[in-house]
């Protein structure tokens, strides 16, 4: 079963160990109560689909499928959908796998990290520059900062 469990921190700084960087522009073609669909590009030369669950929990189902880069890029010609755009860093913190998201364009100066987890119990260590934890709060979403971005909220300095 596609299940993702992670757990998403605010950032105050970019970590210094990086691992990788590529830049994410994502989609979102299609939204229902229960279920966003949202088309990204990995580096513009990479495209998924994918169908995720729309949740309050930490864990989620999510379904993802790699699709022709130049049948996605018609795909969004078709639409005007919202989105969001991002520069994802790669780190490796205590012997884990950290995504820290650098928002880009009308969410410039929100930084978030998530981690992925096994199961929802299970232990971490919190790296310094994770300073709150936001897994709950819907209003930082990609979807929601893709309708409500971050540069227009009243008190974005969280």
């Amino acid at each position: 079963m596609n299940i993702e469990i992670e757990r998403r921190f605010l950032v105050n700084k970019i970590p210094e160990n990086i691992i990788n960087t590529i830049h994410i522009k994502q989609y979102y073609v299609s939204i229902n109560p229960k279920m966003v669909q949202r088309l990204r590009f990995f580096n513009d030369d990479k495209a998924i689909i994918s169908f995720k669950e729309r949740s309050s929990s930490i864990t989620k189902h999510e379904f993802e499928y790699e699709i022709p880069i130049l049948e996605a890029k018609k795909l969004i010609s078709f639409i005007d959908a919202p989105s969001v755009s991002k520069k994802r860093h790669y780190i490796k913190f205590d012997s884990m796998n950290w995504e820290v998201d650098e928002f880009l364009d009308k969410n410039k100066g929100l930084i978030v990290a998530e981690i992925e987890l096994i199961k929802e119990d299970e232990k971490i260590k919190i790296p310094e520059w994770a300073v709150y934890e936001i897994s709950k709060e819907q209003k930082y979403s990609n979807f929601n900062l893709s309708l409500n971005p971050f540069t227009s909220w009243e008190d974005n300095n969280e």
